[in-house]
């Protein structure tokens, strides 16, 4: 029985993982050509790319490891159905029970695993991953605006250029429209600008011929001519951390703790949704991987081999849409945190008992019968060939 232990856990475990990096490559490739673009038109250090794109995989892997451990496991038991290994494992008396312990030991670790994503290294990862997003785009070695396009990758900030010289960084024919004070908003050209650093680290703009228009409080239009101006962009440069936490996906639990507690109602339902969030994944990972193993041993050696990643596609499309579903009825106040984020996974925690509680018996559902119906009569034996005929 160890043997046969260690050899499923073995394969579902190497499985499974072999479907968690095909699949979070698959799903990060749309973010991979992304960062990429930014590589190569905005001339970042590939050090940063690689950091960026290192960062990104534990978002990703929230989502992917429900998939990875119920495909790893249902394609693992159709492999062994196929090679009849699963015939001779009930016909030594295996039951389904026995079978739990080295699946549900796998399982464990990839719940153990997904906790860790969401309550540790997610929050770390995003907030680091945001800061360095930042920090790229408006750093003066990364400020490589396409040429008549309107630029928008400073907040409150639009600007637009004729022409930009690729080795000296200097833009011409400048036009900015400056929205980061509503109160006074200031549109401004020039026909020439220089990027540079400041003493504090920050990002400015030093334009060359130009004028500056704007409307003050008291609406009266004010116009200036300009030699030389120095517009300072507000953005700190350099790749460190630079901005708050806003997001409830940036916080750590303390953070998250605190935000229920102070917070303004708004930002307290957000805490409380995110705090249900972090277990419910972790528990649908749980989920999925307990529902594999009944699944699974149903197999026999005449299903398809596609059964085992069919059968795991409709379950996962069929969870996530409860939890999708459940999160944005939350979200928008429909229903309580507690309710749209846990009824998906008490939906699906009653059909794995279901599955379990027949595929036990050998089956995998009741034999539905209308009341005082008689029972179903079993086909007649075939004739023998060589018994004898009446008359």
């Amino acid at each position: 029985m160890k043997r046969l232990s260690r050899h499923l856990f073995q394969d579902c475990a190497a499985t499974s993982l072999v479907t968690l990096g095909t699949l979070t490559f698959l799903i990060m490739l749309p973010q991979i050509l992304l960062l990429t673009d930014v590589w190569i038109n905005k001339g970042a250090p590939f050090s940063v790319l690689r950091q960026m794109i290192l960062l990104a995989i534990p978002q990703f892997m929230v989502g992917t490891l429900p998939m990875a451990l119920l495909t790893g496991i249902l394609l693992t038991l159709n492999r062994m159905a196929r090679d009849s290994e699963l015939v001779i494992i009930k016909a030594s008396g295996v039951s389904i029970w026995q079978m739990l312990r080295p699946v549900g030991l796998l399982v464990v670790l990839f719940t153990v695993l997904s906790l860790l994503l969401n309550w540790i290294w997610v929050p770390r990862a995003f907030f680091e991953f945001t800061t360095l997003k930042r920090a790229l785009l408006t750093s003066s070695s990364a400020l490589t605006l396409q040429p008549r396009t309107f630029n928008r990758d400073i907040p409150g900030l639009t600007l637009h250029v004729e022409r930009q010289d690729p080795i000296s960084g200097t833009l011409e024919g400048v036009l900015i429209h400056d929205q980061r004070n509503p109160k006074e908003v200031v549109t401004i050209t020039a026909r020439r600008a220089h990027p540079h650093t400041r003493a504090d680290n920050k990002a400015a703009l030093f334009l060359e011929d130009g004028s500056r228009h704007w409307v003050t409080q008291a609406g009266y239009y004010r116009h200036m001519q300009f030699t030389r101006f120095d517009l300072g962009l507000e953005v700190v440069l350099g790749l460190v951390p630079a901005h708050q936490k806003e997001s409830v996906d940036e916080l750590d639990p303390d953070e998250l703790l605190a935000m229920l507690d102070q917070g303004t109602p708004e930002k307290r339902h957000a805490a409380l949704l995110e705090w249900h969030r972090r277990l419910a994944f972790p528990a649908a990972t749980l989920i999925m991987g307990a529902l594999a193993l009944p699944l699974g041993v149903r197999q026999s050696h005449r299903t398809g081999k596609s059964f085992g990643f069919a059968a795991a596609l409709l379950i996962l499309i069929l969870h996530f849409l409860l939890l999708a579903s459940g999160e944005a009825l939350a979200t928008r106040k429909f229903t309580t945190p507690l309710i749209g984020l846990w009824l998906p996974n008490l939906i699906m925690a009653a059909l794995t008992a279901w599955a379990f509680h027949f595929g036990a018996q050998g089956r995998l559902a009741p034999d539905w019968r209308w009341p005082g119906s008689a029972a179903p009569v079993p086909d007649p034996a075939p004739p023998d060939p060589h018994g004898s005929m009446t008359r």
